[in-house]
């Protein structure tokens, strides 16, 4: 069987006040409780999307959000793990938390 390939993550947002890491919590529990979290504030990130006009897509029961600039240009969320690529950048992700990071890194992208 062949062994899946990591693309463990370039950047690091810092700690998350939000989600903060809890060291007896599993690592099952920890994903979950991103999920959650960004599920609660999914109207918050469609209303920043609104506002600059992209487009958000929310697949696989909020496992994967989906980006959309006016440009086209594709920015990739997985909330659970916390893996963030813009572009297609596996190489290049970015460890987001929650979704104040995420809309932090956003802005950037403007």
């Amino acid at each position: 069987m062949r062994r899946k390939t990591r693309n463990p993550d370039k950047y690091q947002l810092g700690r998350s006040s939000l989600a903060p890491y809890i060291s007896s919590e599993s690592w099952q529990a920890r994903h979950h409780r991103r999920m959650n979290l960004a599920l609660q504030n999914k109207p918050e990130v469609e209303l920043w999307c609104k506002k600059h006009k992209w487009r958000l897509e929310v697949k696989n029961n909020g496992h994967h959000w989906i980006f959309w600039t006016h440009q086209s240009k594709m920015i990739e969320w997985w909330p659970s793990s916390g893996k963030l690529t813009i572009g297609k950048s596996w190489k290049d992700g970015i460890h987001c938390h929650d979704y104040q990071q995420l809309l932090e890194t956003l802005e950037m992208t403007l």
